[in-house]
């Protein structure tokens, strides 16, 4: 049976909650890869929970409402979402320019996550 809009936001609240990090990523996604790559290189990895909405077919009740719940709590149409304390922070972009500046190290730190 497929998850309901209303129950895959309430799993998407409570992943939120109780994960200080939090990415939503699909394995065909190569921003979600590369995220990932990144997390890896600085060691960071284990400190985040990935949904793997790949996991589900696209164009299913379940796929559609778990990217549907993620989207309203970023108020953002993209794969990866990223979350640090139930709060989106942003997607490859923000981790590419954090990169190209320099900064993410700094930004890491500023996050907890190093």
């Amino acid at each position: 049976m497929a998850i309901t809009l209303e129950a895959a936001r309430k799993e998407v609240t409570q992943i939120l909650k109780n994960h200080k990090f939090v990415q939503l990523s699909a394995n065909w996604c190569p921003d979600c890869v590369y995220t990932k790559n990144i997390f890896q290189k600085h060691g960071v990895y284990d400190k985040f929970y990935f949904f793997e909405i790949g996991n589900y077919t696209r164009g299913t009740k379940d796929f559609d409402n778990y990217y549907l719940a993620f989207q309203e709590a970023a108020k953002k149409n993209n794969l990866p979402l990223i979350f640090a304390d139930g709060k989106f922070i942003g997607t490859e972009h923000t981790i590419h320019d954090w990169e190209n500046k320099g900064t993410l190290e700094k930004e890491f730190k500023n996050l907890g996550l190093l």
